[in-house]
């Protein structure tokens, strides 16, 4: 899935050449990064109100040196560059701005109830199928979206999501480790 995610955008984007519509682009990178860190920071808050365990995790170092490179090479790129980069811009084509961040946000959220990346064993505390968590998916997909919209600029979803994904490693809602028996 992840390759999927992954190679479907960057082998649109080689076969149309249409990258900057995708958010490919050096154009605004400076406003990019900024919207990224300020719907970063918006993410993170609603992550962090959603999760109602919060604890440092307790190989914190170990998590961070292997979580960090997960989120801004692999979970973040691979979410973003299919919902923003690709899919978002198509709904806003055909059916409007609003309403293609809408059915792209949808698609998102779906995405994380089919297959769920917060597992709900001990690894996480994050409460993936409640209300609250559904609010809460929706939520930061479409401040990742809304930031994709003011920028253009695949580099603001990226950045956001990933920042959210590392504050769940921090407060012990997420893992990229196997907890033993």
């Amino acid at each position: 899935m992840v390759l999927v995610g992954l190679t479907l955008p960057l082998a649109w984007g080689k076969l149309t050449g249409h990258w900057a519509d995708m958010g490919f682009t050096r154009h605004n990178l400076t406003a990019a990064v900024r919207w990224g860190i300020g719907t970063g920071l918006a993410s993170c808050l609603i992550g962090f109100l959603t999760v109602s365990e919060r604890s440092l995790a307790p190989d914190l170092r170990l998590q961070l040196a292997l979580g960090i490179p997960m989120w801004l090479l692999l979970a973040s790129p691979f979410q973003e560059f299919f919902f923003r980069g690709w899919l978002q811009p198509r709904y806003e084509c055909s059916l409007g701005k609003r309403a293609g961040l809408l059915v792209a946000t949808v698609g998102f959220t779906g995405w994380h109830y089919l297959l769920p990346i917060f597992d709900q064993s001990a690894q996480s505390s994050f409460p993936l199928y409640t209300l609250r968590g559904l609010v809460a998916i929706l939520g930061a997909g479409l401040v990742y979206g809304y930031g994709f919209q003011r920028t253009r600029n695949i580099v603001t979803p990226w950045l956001a999501h990933a920042l959210a994904g590392i504050m769940f490693i921090v407060i012990g809602s997420a893992s990229f480790i196997p907890v033993g028996p």
